[in-house]
Parts: structure tokens; C-alpha cells; sequence
């Protein structure tokens, strides 16, 4: 065999081990790229700010909640609330936070970004109603929980009844009073938004009928938050030297006012109503002997009802376009049996 025919034959030998160590390599590769998951444009996608988010799977529509931020307990229970039921439903939700409308309004936003088909918003007040819109204006469903969105009208809404919340809170202080009438201060929280307006006009539409009942004045507090209301109710406690009854529309606020009454060592006070059904507030109520200490229940667990209509429609079920939970009258000769009815244990944080 000459020179160059054996070159060749080395040259040709040489070409098919470079070949097939190719072959080898590209099929390892291939193999390693099957155990890796490709990102997908979900996983990249930047989770907003304060957000909790189901380990559960992406095939099932994604679901937003937008919550404020837990300035008191009953909020903080919502959002309790609404963790806790998207966990056991098993639903794929992103739930965000806010520390107030314009921040949940960005909220909102990156949860139409993401791709929600149902949003379930507790909104910080009434200004969340263009935001809502947004929400509708890109066709996903909306499910408003407590308050109300102005014009904006949400394909579901869930609530309690505020109206009956203060006619009975109100009919509980004419009660208590014995027929005796009195001066009635009423402590509200405008900044809540329309439904705290609508347990104030329930309470008036009871007062304006008692002849025997004068309500001095109404005052606001800018929160709920006890240590809020108490400076403005010792100013209301200044002002006015005798009032026999107080309408509240809130629990937390109602903690707050008692601990005024009690600083300021005023006996002259004989009924107070409030607005939740919270617990912390119905273990104080048997301290307050000389005061039929009241709630008018709202309670925070309504959020339930907001998940399981989302569940529904993702069932394909038909469920009512409003949700209208009635309020129970609670004060310390009921409230052991109220709890125990709606399993509301220790645990809870409401």
C-alpha cells in the first residue's frame, strides 16, 4: 500500500471517531435537558410585593385576592380568612396585600398582568372603583367582598347586612334602656367607606322613631385601631357630661371607647354597641358589669363564602350574584353559646 493510500485510510479512521464522539455528546446533552425544567413565562413573572402564592397546579385558572393590610384584627382576619380557605380548596391564587387604595391599585394591576380569571377584592375603601373596572374591562370575573365600588358593579358581592347591623344594635339600646330614653353619642368610622354610613342610617331609622331618645352629635375616628378611638372619645366624654348610651360601629372601636369610659371614670353610661363579633372584644365584656357591652356581628369569616363562589364558577356551577349575610345580636349572656355555634376556637384570630 503506498504512502498516500494508508494517509487516507487514517484520515477517514480519524473522521469517524470525531463522528461518532459528536453523536455521544449531542445525546448526553439531550439527555441532561430532559431533566431540567424549561422557565416558563409564569416562574418568570415578578410575584408583587407582599404576595402568598398556592403550590398547586398551573392548569387551574389562577386566582387573585387583594386584601389592606391587617391595620386591625378584623381585617387581619380576612386575610386569615382568605389564606386558609384558598388552602383548602386547593386553589392556584396569588394573594397580595396593600398599605392603602393606591398601593392596591398597583396591586390590582400586577394581578391583571399575571393573568388572573377571577379576582376576589376587599377594597380599602370606595376609590378602588376604577381599579375595579380595570378588573372587569379585561374580563376577569370579580368577586367584591364588604365594601361597596361605587358605580363599578362586581359580577359577585358578597357582605353582611350593615342597614340590619344598626337597626338591632340600635333597638338593643332602646331596649336596655328601659323605656327611659336618654342622650345617645354615635361613633362612627367614615373612612371605611359606604357601609359604615349604611349601620349609622340602620341605628338613626330606630332612633328617630323613640321620642324619649336624643342623639348629641356624631363623631369620627380616622381607624378602628383602640388606641385611635380613645383620644376622641375622651374628647367626646369632655364635651358631653351625660350620656346614657353609645352607638358604635365597630368592636375594635368599642374597645377603645371602654377604655376611655374607664380612664375617665365615667358610671353615668349604660349601653354600648359595636360591630364584628370579635372574641377579644366578648372577653372583656363581663368586665364591664354597670355596661350591657354589645356586637353586632360582621364577622370575617364571611371571606368563605367569597372562595367558595370562586370554586363554584370554576366548577361551572351558577351561583347568585349577591350574598347577604344577616347580622346576630351577642353580649355577655350569649356570647359563650355564639362561639361554640360558629366554631370560633382560640386559634382563630378573630
Amino acid at each position: 500500500m503506498n504512502r498516500k493510500r494508508i494517509l487516507m485510510v487514517v484520515l477517514c479512521i480519524a473522521l469517524a471517531v470525531s463522528l461518532s464522539l459528536v453523536a455521544a455528546a449531542c445525546s448526553s446533552g439531550g439527555d441532561n435537558a430532559a431533566t431540567e425544567e424549561p422557565a416558563t413565562e409564569d416562574t418568570q413573572a415578578t410575584e408583587p410585593a407582599d404576595t402568598e402564592a398556592a403550590d398547586t397546579s398551573a392548569d387551574q385558572p389562577l386566582v387573585g385576592i387583594s386584601v389592606p393590610n391587617n391595620p386591625t384584627g378584623w381585617v387581619g382576619a380576612v386575610q386569615w380568612a382568605a389564606k386558609q380557605k384558598a388552602e383548602e380548596l386547593g386553589l392556584n391564587y396569588q394573594l397580595v396585600t396593600s398599605n392603602d387604595p393606591n398601593d392596591q391599585a398597583n396591586k390590582i394591576d400586577d394581578l391583571i398582568n399575571l393573568g388572573c380569571k377571577y379576582i376576589v377584592l376587599f377594597p380599602e375603601n370606595d376609590e378602588l372603583a376604577v381599579a375595579a373596572q380595570k378588573i372587569k374591562d379585561a374580563g376577569i370575573t370579580l368577586v367584591d367582598f364588604d365594601r361597596t365600588l361605587g358605580d363599578t358593579e362586581p359580577d359577585y358581592y358578597v357582605a353582611g347586612n350593615n342597614e340590619e347591623m344598626g337597626v338591632i344594635g340600635a333597638q338593643y339600646i332602646v331596649e336596655k334602656l328601659e323605656g327611659k330614653g336618654g342622650n345617645v353619642a354615635i361613633m362612627n368610622i367614615p373612612n371605611y367607606g359606604e357601609i359604615f354610613t349604611e349601620r349609622v342610617n340602620g341605628a338613626k331609622s330606630v332612633f328617630d322613631k323613640e321620642d324619649n331618645i336624643k342623639v348629641i352629635g356624631e363623631w369620627a375616628s380616622n381607624d378602628g385601631a383602640p388606641e385611635t378611638v380613645l383620644p376622641v372619645m375622651k374628647d367626646v366624654l369632655t364635651a358631653n357630661p351625660q350620656i346614657d348610651a353609645i352607638y358604635s360601629t365597630d368592636d375594635e372601636m368599642s374597645m377603645g371607647i371602654l377604655q376611655a369610659i374607664k380612664e375617665e371614670g365615667r358610671t353615668d353610661i349604660k349601653v354600648i354597641t359595636g360591630g364584628g363579633g370579635w372574641k377579644d372584644y366578648f372577653n372583656i365584656m363581663n368586665d364591664y358589669p354597670d355596661i350591657w357591652v354589645s356586637s353586632q356581628t360582621y364577622a370575617p369569616y364571611m371571606m368563605y363564602d367569597c372562595l367558595d363562589i370562586v370554586q363554584k364558577l370554576i366548577n361551572g356551577e351558577t351561583v347568585e350574584a349577591r350574598t347577604i349575610i344577616p347580622p346576630v345580636n351577642v353580649d355577655r349572656d350569649n356570647y359563650e353559646q355564639y362561639l361554640s355555634d360558629n366554631g370560633i376556637t382560640d386559634e382563630a384570630p378573630y
